[in-house]
């Protein structure tokens, strides 16, 4: 599957920008090698000014400071242009990322779900009253962290992407999403559905390059209160390294090693099944997946035979 060729811009303090260098990136599908679009190859001074836009946008009250309930329906009409544009952002991230069409349109209401979810959460985030002795008062407020940095790997693009905006986002934080160099294109839709759902200026910002470049200056800027990264064990090291000497907020999802356990009283057929498509699906680029397998002894020939 393939789509007309797009030449596309990032989404900067509201704005749709050309990198400051003009340099830009083709981007390909994978089934053909062709090549479906072009963006924009951020720079360092490109990454600065998506933080600087955040920051300035989480400065402004109109959307720290946002009717909870406002925010949160703002978040639930997202939701709703994710599903009225399922089809196209399905075609977008088939032809970025090369899953089937049918992964990719359980990945978009996925997406969808995630907003419509946290979208219902953001008028209760709510501190506590805390009993203490009489003329004293002590109470919890939670209050958004400030701007938010999302790195998106290539595997899951814009389920990814959205498992961690729609958090940010309901508790009233900024963010700064950066794609897979390799897999923009729904992250950039995303942007366009933002702005359409009534976020402010620079409450999104979208800005595609590469990690060693505009992902290393993101995750080193010193206005950036909270960082997402999902990847490698040995790239989320470094992001570790970059956030620690400004002491910001880290959170990642790094590679792991998920074992199956089939027992002896085992179905076998199911059990056969659940491990084929443990490792298979998504070609196996999933972190969930199912690398490893143990095997009890008694059915261990007879299930490798069937496997």
């Amino acid at each position: 599957m393939t789509v007309q060729l797009q030449k596309m811009k990032m989404l900067v303090a509201g704005e749709w920008k050309d990198s400051a260098t003009g340099a830009r990136s083709s981007i390909l599908d994978p089934s053909s090698g062709e090549i479906i679009a072009e963006v924009p190859r951020a720079s360092k001074q490109d990454a600065k000014a998506a933080v600087d836009a955040a920051r300035a946008a989480f400065g402004s009250p109109e959307w720290r400071d946002m009717d909870s309930g406002k925010r949160g329906r703002i978040l639930t009409k997202l939701a709703g242009l994710v599903r009225e544009n399922s089809d196209e952002l399905a075609r977008l991230e088939t032809s970025n990322e090369g899953k089937t069409l049918r992964e990719s349109k359980g990945d978009v209401a996925w997406a969808a779900r995630a907003f419509e979810y946290f979208a219902g959460l953001a008028d209760k985030i709510e501190g506590e009253t805390i009993p203490v002795p009489p003329k004293r008062l002590n109470y919890t407020l939670k209050e958004p962290l400030g701007v938010t940095v999302h790195i998106v790997p290539w595997n899951y693009p814009i389920a990814l992407a959205s498992r961690s905006l729609a958090p940010a986002l309901a508790a009233g934080n900024t963010v700064v999403m950066k794609p897979s160099e390799l897999t923009p294109l729904t992250a950039l839709k995303i942007g366009e559905l933002a702005l359409k759902a009534g976020t402010p200026k620079g409450v999104m910002n979208v800005v595609t390059g590469s990690g060693s470049e505009v992902g290393s200056a993101l995750v080193s800027d010193k206005n950036v209160d909270g960082i997402v990264f999902t990847g490698s064990g040995d790239t989320g090291r470094q992001v570790m390294e970059a956030a620690a000497k400004n002491i910001t907020h880290v959170v990642m999802e790094l590679g792991g090693k998920n074992p199956h356990i089939v027992f002896a009283d085992a179905d076998l057929q199911r059990a056969v099944k659940a491990v084929k498509d443990g490792i298979f699906t998504n070609a196996g680029q999933m972190c969930w997946a199912g690398s490893r397998a143990f095997i009890h002894e008694s059915i261990y020939d007879g299930f490798v035979k069937d496997l």
